[in-house]
């Protein structure tokens, strides 16, 4: 983590919830196979191969590129998908404090000025209400 506010408590999604749980339960499958080769140490860790091994974080970031490549997907940098989990959420209409706090920023301003870009929509949403004012004014 960068800073102390990169540590926060967010809502766990019901998806992510069970993927949590069906990887604890392959965990138990392969404890139960390898019996005495599995390690242990990592009992309390999701990301652990096969053999209870600590997957190490630079492993995600250095093999991101291969998957995309067998995916048929377009070479993007793997904290793009950070840009694309916020785009998504604003374009949702998710208030800006919200997505604020999953991303971890310390102040909002930070994400405002990073995805003022995106605004566009919610400023053409104050626009067509204002226009529906008018409107109603006028009759």
């Amino acid at each position: 983590m960068k800073n102390e506010s990169s540590r926060r408590t967010l809502p766990l999604p019901a998806p992510v919830y069970d993927m949590l749980i069906e990887q604890r339960e392959k965990q138990a499958l392969y404890r139960a196979a390898f019996k005495r080769s599995y390690d242990t140490s990592y009992s309390d860790f999701v990301c652990a191969n096969q053999l209870g091994e600590l997957i190490h974080p630079s492993y995600v970031t250095n093999h991101f590129n291969v998957f995309l490549s067998q995916n048929g997907l377009r070479k993007i940098r793997f904290h793009d998908l950070r840009h694309t989990f916020a785009s998504i959420l604003l374009g949702k209409e998710v208030p800006l404090i919200n997505v604020s706090n999953f991303l971890g920023h310390s102040d909002i301003s930070t994400t405002a000025n990073i995805y003022a870009h995106l605004d566009r929509a919610s400023k053409q949403i104050s626009a067509d209400v204002i226009t529906d004012i008018f409107k109603a004014a006028n009759k």
